[in-house]
């Protein structure tokens, strides 16, 4: 057993620690269970990790079950999503392979990492633009005339241009369909094994999988034998629409109603119909949660009182905005308010390999007796320093009041 008061480093399980994994019943080697030299040495070296060597045709199957033949490994990228999770596997060399990717609002919707990979990036700006950066339009005739050996797409814009797929395939155009949306583990590992199969980098995306896996085995082991009746009563909502109109909310197949499952608490909005939208106040107040957790970026409009979290936001105006929404009318009647228990995390963070650290510190803050060895703060600038050195990866990811 481990002494619960010698706090461990996820990303240094490695270090001798082989009975704490054994405890866990962790077996994977790399990522968080490290217990390996190798696997060690590896995710220390990550961005450095030397592309697999050219190959003739292959085919991979996408997440919508698609099989997607391919002549040879594809050199010209259209990232048509998840920009972030496709540079953690290619490294900042793989760059130089992207030769579209939708820029239209990204600054707008994604301040902070946009500031972020234009100042690690500056050739970013001159990569044209093939759609919007937070919805699913994309544009046929630039991606024509740019005509990039694969377009990759996430699962809604899939749907929602689904005809236009032929028009692409017509023209050479390969489409793979991927997503980090579900927050969940088989489909966060598909995508990223997809990504290293296209890049040849099939190595590093085992790692990231080996990270995930093994930081939600840990959770899932934690939290086996909890009670229904331990499990917290919790509210979420997403903070872009600042203190006087109230954010989505989601329920457990999607974003934070998945990881608040994960997580072991009782989400209000977990049956809610659709995937996301925002709770009527009275529902929230009736409801009484344990727990509040607003999620936080840096939105258009962020001069408002809008939460404010993720790369380049201080943790005392991260704290300071928390504290806003803890005030909203009639939230002091709240248990939640009035024992402090309003949390607030990054929603840029989500949708990547990363994500799961929030998986990790939820877990933490709401079951703090089976998790008080984990130390979650250096996750996310330990990640980053693995995987995508070049970005300077300050910020505020969680915090409280």
């Amino acid at each position: 057993m481990t002494n619960p008061t010698d706090k461990t480093d996820l990303n240094e399980l490695h270090l001798g620690r082989r009975p704490f994994l054994r405890g866990l019943g962790l077996t994977a080697l790399g990522g968080l269970a490290l217990a390996s030299p190798f696997g060690a040495a590896f995710a220390a070296d990550a961005a450095q990790a030397p592309e697999a060597s050219a190959e003739g045709p292959f085919t991979v199957t996408d997440v919508e079950g698609r099989t997607v033949a391919f002549e040879r490994r594809p050199q010209k990228f259209a990232v048509g999503n998840y920009i972030l999770g496709f540079l953690f596997v290619s490294g900042g060399a793989g760059l130089a392979k992207v030769a579209a990717l939708p820029q239209d609002g990204w600054e707008a919707t994604r301040t902070g990492e946009y500031r972020v990979l234009m100042q690690a990036f500056p050739q970013l700006k001159s990569i044209p633009s093939i759609g919007g950066y937070h919805d699913d339009i994309l544009k046929t005739e630039t991606i024509l005339s740019i005509r990039p050996d694969v377009l990759l797409i996430n699962r809604s814009q899939f749907a929602a241009n689904s005809a236009k797929v032929a028009v692409w395939e017509k023209a050479g155009i390969r489409t793979v369909v991927l997503d980090y949306h579900s927050i969940k583990l088989e489909t966060h590992a598909k995508s990223t094994e997809l990504l290293g199969k296209l890049l040849g980098r099939e190595a590093v995306a085992e790692s990231l999988i080996r990270e995930y896996r093994d930081a939600l085995t840990l959770v899932a082991d934690r939290l086996k034998d909890l009670p229904d009746a331990e499990k917290p009563k919790v509210y979420v909502e997403c903070g872009n629409m600042g203190l006087a109109a109230y954010g989505n909310s989601y329920n457990k197949t999607i974003l934070w109603g998945a990881i608040l499952e994960a997580a072991g608490a009782r989400n209000i909005a977990r049956d809610m119909k659709a995937p996301y939208g925002a709770l009527d106040r009275e529902f929230v107040l009736a409801s009484n949660p344990d727990v509040i957790v607003i999620a936080g970026s840096i939105w258009a409009g962020h001069e408002s009182d809008q939460m404010r979290m993720g790369l380049t936001v201080k943790e005392d105006e991260a704290k300071a905005r928390l504290a806003g929404f803890a005030s909203r009318p009639l939230w002091s009647r709240v248990k939640a308010v009035q024992e402090k228990r309003v949390l607030g995390v990054d929603h840029g963070s989500l949708r990547m390999m990363m994500d799961y650290v929030y998986t990790l510190w939820l877990a933490k803050e709401l079951h703090p007796s089976r998790f008080e060895d984990v130390d979650v703060e250096k996750i996310p600038g330990n990640f980053y320093r693995r995987y995508l050195p070049e970005v300077d990866p300050a910020g505020t990811f969680f915090t409280t009041l």
